[in-house]
């Protein structure tokens, strides 16, 4: 059994980042890849987080293993002065990889959480000189610079179609949060009947720790409060401190975990 790279890029994956487990016979029995993601604002005592995914049958799972960890050594040298992490993503339940990764010294505590929130009273305080207005989403144009706004803050998972799914909710608004008329953060929910779901929300790195992320939160669940909304909820990423200190301002209650995130630091 041999692993190979594929002759050209697959998925918008470099063909170095990509691994095909091959048998003696030439069947592919495995396959595997890894994504390098610069993410300060999400984990700025990480910086550097490489993902990577596995699958195929376990003889095939270890020779993948080895040849993404030794990719991950190579990438991290990109920026060999910040912190790095190589890390998958597992269901709750599969217990078996779970034991894979421990075994191969990973930890797993890191969570993909789900919390639910406190609606707080009034409509919050927006700082000085700011305002706040639905982000319009009217065109094919508008919608997409939300999409680029999202992913060059590090939210990553709406796109096109998830975007298109959330605005068909009955209870769905994108609102911006805008300093001397320039557009600084924006946070998105939607949901129906009495829930409804934080779905995103970012600041512009230069406007952050100023209060301005709680500030915008606490005006959008005033919103959602006043359409009738009693129920909000969210998903965090655990190993995150600036999400955790953001939704713990609003009370954040554990409800059970999403996925796992086995990992291991780099250096």
């Amino acid at each position: 059994m041999k692993i190979v790279h594929p002759p050209q890029p697959v998925n918008g994956l470099n063909p170095e980042d990509v691994f095909y487990a091959i048998d003696d016979l030439g069947t592919q029995t495995g396959y595997g890849f890894i994504l390098y993601q610069l993410q300060p604002g999400l984990y700025p005592d990480c910086p550097v987080n490489l993902y990577f995914s596995i699958d195929g049958d376990a003889a095939s799972r270890y020779l993948l293993f080895g040849a993404l960890v030794a990719r991950a050594r190579i990438l991290q040298n990109v920026n060999p002065q910040l912190r790095a992490r190589l890390y998958t993503s597992l269901s709750p339940t599969d217990t078996q990889m779970k034991e894979f990764y421990l075994h191969n010294g990973f930890d797993c505590e890191e969570t993909d959480q789900i919390l639910q929130l406190t609606i707080p009273f009034g409509d919050g305080r927006i700082p000085m000189s700011c305002t706040v207005a639905p982000t319009p989403l009217n065109t094919w144009d508008e919608q997409n610079h939300l999409i680029y706004r999202l992913q060059m803050n590090e939210i990553t998972f709406v796109d096109m179609n998830y975007l298109g799914a959330l605005r068909r909710m009955p209870h769905f608004m994108t609102l911006g949060l805008y300093r001397n008329a320039a557009l600084i953060g924006e946070t998105i929910m939607a949901g129906q009947g009495s829930d409804c779901e934080l779905v995103a929300i970012y600041i512009e790195p230069g406007s952050r720790r100023q209060g301005m992320g709680r500030a915008l939160l606490h005006r959008m669940m005033a919103i959602m409060a006043a359409e009738g909304v009693s129920r909000i909820t969210t998903r965090i990423m655990s190993r995150s401190l600036p999400q955790q200190h953001l939704m713990n301002d609003f009370g954040a209650a554990p409800l059970g975990v999403n996925m796992i995130f086995p990992g291991m630091y780099l250096n």
